[in-house]
């Protein structure tokens, strides 16, 4: 992966939670956590996979496919892009397999 792709994830990773955290304000998304960004090689679609320990997955994907327009419109002044990408949450399946194990194992 290129250093300016590496760069541009890492940014985006970060601006997004700032957004969420700060700017959003649906106390449930501000306990997302962001755990992987990948984005296409043209720099135009991004796959966000989110998880999160207290609030179900699927509703908090819904909400944040409504704040996505909000979240677009915030982008361009965090990162300073002319272009945004295409946005798409997705559940991080990783989050619930490490939260199956652990209950597995403290039973």
């Amino acid at each position: 992966m290129s250093i300016r792709k590496q760069r541009f994830i890492s940014t985006l990773k970060h601006s997004l939670g700032d957004i969420m955290l700060n700017e959003i304000h649906n106390p449930e998304l501000q306990f997302v956590s962001i755990s992987e960004v990948r984005i296409s090689n043209d720099l135009k679609r991004a796959w966000i996979y989110v998880s999160s320990p207290t609030h179900d997955i699927d509703d908090i994907i819904q909400k944040l496919n409504k704040a996505k327009g909000f979240i677009k419109k915030r982008l361009p002044k965090k990162m300073s892009l002319r272009y945004v990408p295409e946005l798409e949450f997705q559940k991080d399946s990783g989050f619930e397999l490490d939260q199956k194990i652990s209950k597995i194992k403290q039973s």
